[in-house]
């Protein structure tokens, strides 16, 4: 045969054997866990970037942008151009919503998602921090319990009801972002768990979730000393997970009114009657200050300040939430910053245990490290949080619905194998 004749030929099993392997890396790409009716543009990945074990790079942050409430849109120009880069980012960049998904619906896991203000922006509450924010060095010096002891009046009429006294109320809803988060506890009441930091009452009270920062509209009595506010003293050292002084705690309910520590009083309880509608309204300024019918103490706003601890009063229930932190297999942070003690300490918690952390948030991102194994959600919280309720229809919908097995099959065969497959069904393999 001649020489050009078996080059020709050897050029052409190369050929073909380049296009079968193309194709089949066509293939495999179909069966990365991508939506079908979601498109994503994940941050960029460099070429020097490494996953370390399970930890999840910051480079696979999910980049969620959306122009209605559950579908998402990308430009064309937006996609990557490359197929090495668009195989590596379908695999990496897209998986998160569907990894919780399974640690819910799969796993059974006990998760406990935390939300801070940013769950509230699309409902017209403003946040505390960023760009939009009410964060004020006012607010920062006035939001203590050493303010308010120094004048309480003018503490009410010129720092609470000007910041603070018209929060939440209103034509204030629930957004989607709250429904999402409502419907996933209801439908795993045993194993999802909820602490808000928010103060708005948008989300509606139940055993399994907790108002660690207070609720607007409710009213604590004041003791006449300061002896519960925080410290780093406590004579119980053992527990996993520290929120509160359970010393303290002990010490101050003790009290012989109610309202100071055990129970949390309504505009219907303060005295005098006429402070109640204004009070309601959120408007000033009071004439005079707002009492217990108990004791007659002054009373202050049912609010965590920033001189006080979870101990200080029973409506924050810190135990429960150390109970909870620890025996949490997954931590879900929703619209919050890392700048206060409950993230920071759960943080830490996540760290020294070992606990995956989701974050869905637009700012705030966090870095994925050997210690922390965190994945990153960009996105407001009324569009990323019902994106996880569908992922989780489709797993429940695919889970309790399986294909039936072959009519043909016969006794003794090895099950089907279960595969999933590029649209999320779950497929039986023979």
């Amino acid at each position: 045969m001649p020489p050009t004749t078996r080059q020709s030929k050897r050029k052409e099993r190369r050929s073909r054997g380049s296009t079968k392997r193309s194709s089949s890396n066509r293939s495999d790409e179909g069966c990365k866990p991508i939506p079908a009716d979601a498109a994503t543009t994940p941050d960029p990945i460099s070429s020097d970037d490494k996953s370390e074990g399970n930890v999840v790079p910051l480079g696979t942050s999910e980049e969620l942008s959306s122009s209605g409430a559950t579908a998402l849109q990308v430009s064309p120009q937006s996609l990557p151009t490359s197929k090495n880069s668009s195989r590596r980012r379908s695999s990496r960049g897209n998986s998160s919503l569907y990894h919780l998904a399974q640690a819910i619906v799969e796993h059974q896991k006990h998760v406990l998602f935390i939300t801070g203000a940013g769950i509230s922006v699309a409902s017209g509450i403003r946040p505390f921090r960023g760009p939009t924010g009410v964060w004020t060095h006012h607010i920062w010096t006035n939001s203590t319990r050493e303010a308010f002891r120094g004048d309480p009046l003018e503490w009410y009429n010129d720092f609470w009801l000007q910041c603070l006294g018209t929060l939440g109320r209103g034509t204030i809803k629930p957004n989607a972002g709250h429904e999402a988060l409502e419907i996933l506890l209801r439908r795993f009441p045993f194993t999802l768990m909820l602490i808000t930091q928010n103060v708005d009452g948008l989300h509606p009270p139940g055993p399994r979730t907790i108002e660690a920062h207070g609720r607007l509209g409710l009213f604590k009595c004041m003791p006449d000393e300061d002896s519960d506010t925080d410290s780093d003293s406590d004579t119980d050292d053992d527990r996993l997970v520290h929120l509160g002084h359970r010393r303290k705690h002990s010490q101050s309910r003790s009290n012989k009114c109610p309202f100071r520590q055990q129970q949390s009083l309504t505009v219907d309880h303060i005295e005098p009657p006429v402070l109640r509608q204004l009070l309601r309204e959120g408007k000033g300024p009071l004439p005079e200050l707002p009492c217990c019918p108990v004791c007659n103490n002054i009373v202050a706003p049912q609010a965590l300040l920033f001189d006080e601890g979870y101990h200080s009063h029973d409506f924050y229930q810190f135990r429960k939430m150390e109970d909870w932190l620890s025996k949490a297999e997954v931590v879900v942070f929703v619209g919050t910053s890392f700048a206060v003690r409950l993230p920071e300490v759960t943080l830490e918690h996540c760290r020294k245990v070992g606990i995956p952390v989701y974050n869905f948030n637009t700012c705030d991102m966090l870095l994925a490290s050997a210690a922390l194994n965190a994945s990153n959600i960009r996105g407001p919280a009324e569009v990323t949080l019902p994106l996880l309720l569908r992922e989780v229809d489709e797993l429940q919908r695919t889970l309790d619905h399986p294909e039936p097995v072959r009519a043909n099959a016969q006794a003794g065969d090895k099950p089907p194998r279960l595969r999933r497959s590029s649209r999320r069904t779950w497929k039986f393999c023979t």
